[in-house]
């Protein structure tokens, strides 16, 4: 009996197989990333107002994506560089910002104003008393040599 050989459509089959299995892996990877960045986050802001809860926890899911992938981003930044080189017809070429670069930056803003929201939603710290204050500022302030 003569050994098997896989024709081209069998080889085909099996490297789009393996290419989704791949694909499943990482997307399931991601998601399991983010996931934890989000019980991260929660527990944060676990003392919220109950009102702001459902704004903030939606925050949060967009802040723990941005995180991640921004994370992934500068992975490939880091191996690849902020600059990529181009060109346009015969004679236009030369360097740009990496479609990476230019990605991250935007998720950098967006990730701040996101960011910004959750601060605003925090519980507001209760100012010490003078009473529970010492007096070390007064101390230091009130010395001559300073």
């Amino acid at each position: 009996m003569g050994k098997y050989v896989p024709d081209l459509e069998d080889v085909m089959r099996e490297m789009e197989w393996e290419e989704k299995r791949d694909s499943a892996a990482s997307y399931l990877e991601k998601q399991n990333e983010i996931n934890k960045e989000v019980r991260r986050l929660k527990r944060l802001f676990k003392d919220i107002d109950d009102n702001k809860k459902k704004l903030v926890y939606t925050t949060i899911e967009d802040i723990a994506f941005l995180t991640i992938t921004m994370k992934e981003l500068r992975e490939n930044i880091v191996r690849e560089g902020t600059t990529v080189e181009y060109k346009n017809g015969a004679n236009q070429y030369g360097t740009k910002q990496s479609p990476d670069a230019q990605l991250y930056l935007q998720m950098s803003q967006k990730q701040t104003q996101a960011m910004k929201i959750l601060i605003d939603c925090m519980p507001k710290r209760e100012k010490v008393s003078k009473e529970t204050e010492d007096d070390f500022d007064d101390f230091v302030s009130g010395r001559e040599d300073v």
